[in-house]
């Protein structure tokens, strides 16, 4: 079994369409016991879906314990797991919605394979895929569909940008993948400048009409 416990094997920067919005790819995480890797990210929220319940704000995803002829549950993990696939009630893309916006995502990724594929798209409507060759990489892994092989993958958005929505794909059975962490992402200071700026001239037509 092998599971990338420490972070960045590799690091890979993808423009997503503006020069103030490079995001940055990582490998690494946390071995947990029964739940195979989780993020090293401080301050990340984790969703593992061991209520066996998907968040609302993901469409399509299917949820699984262990490993058949369709899905595999990644090395380590005993709970269960996110898949998507094109059989065996799995659907693809698998989409998971973030309104506010994320600085951070990621996710434990499972035997990974070519046909495997993950896009994450941005606030500014730009987007970055990832295949499932370059994610192996991350980690200094081959797309072979190695079931003793996982990986966790770390999206950090970058400067002035975030994170709206992650979608995951696999033309065949199937991309796995649990442990899913995110960050929201904090107001740019230009935001709250704007906002103080408006309370500021609410206050001053209070004032004059009070006077």
């Amino acid at each position: 079994m092998k599971i990338l416990s420490t972070l960045a094997c590799a690091t890979l920067a993808a423009a997503a369409g503006s020069a103030s919005a490079v995001p940055t790819f990582t490998a690494g995480g946390t071995a947990l016991a029964g739940e195979g890797l989780v993020t090293s990210v401080a301050g990340a929220t984790t969703i593992d879906f061991n209520s066996g319940i998907l968040p609302a704000n993901y469409i399509d995803g299917a949820l699984f314990t262990g490993t058949n002829s369709n899905h595999a549950a990644p090395p380590g993990d005993m709970s269960k797991y996110l898949s998507a696939g094109t059989s065996s009630d799995q659907y693809s893309p698998v989409i998971a919605n973030f309104s506010s916006g994320l600085s951070y995502f990621g996710f434990y990724m499972g035997s990974p394979d070519t046909y495997n594929s993950v896009t994450y798209t941005f606030a500014d409507l730009s987007s970055t895929t990832l295949t499932g060759t370059q994610l192996a990489t991350l980690a200094g892994d081959t797309a072979n569909g190695n079931q003793s092989v996982g990986l966790y993958v770390n999206a950090f958005a970058g400067v002035g940008s975030k994170i709206t929505s992650v979608a995951f794909y696999s033309t065949q059975n199937a991309f796995e993948t649990d442990n899913h962490a995110f960050i929201t992402a904090v107001p740019e200071p230009e935001t709250y400048a704007m906002l103080l700026a408006g309370l500021g001239m609410l206050g001053f037509m209070l004032r004059r009409k009070s006077s």
